[in-house]
């Protein structure tokens, strides 16, 4: 167990003996979840995957990028009609 401090940026340093140990390197990407109050896991992700993967399963699926573009637009200007009006 390590205690780290949150500097007045905001940054967190991850010890070196679990940035080694993780093969940490500068650039890594990860997600915070909060859990509950004062609990926070991080989760490394590599955002490269993450895109390859979601690109691979709209062309497998089929799915009309630029059909559900045009959708989601329409969809907002309609509801931005709706709040206009009320």
């Amino acid at each position: 167990m390590s205690v780290v401090v949150v500097d007045d940026r905001g940054r967190i340093v991850i010890p070196s003996r679990l940035r080694n140990k993780l093969r940490l390197k500068k650039g890594d990407t990860f997600i915070v979840l909060e859990l509950r109050d004062n609990l926070l896991v991080l989760k490394r992700i590599d955002v490269e995957k993450l895109i390859r993967e979601v690109a691979e399963e709209v062309a497998r699926s089929g799915i009309d990028l630029d059909k559900l573009g045009q959708e989601v637009e329409e969809e907002s200007m309609r509801e931005q009609g709706k709040l206009s009006e009320q």
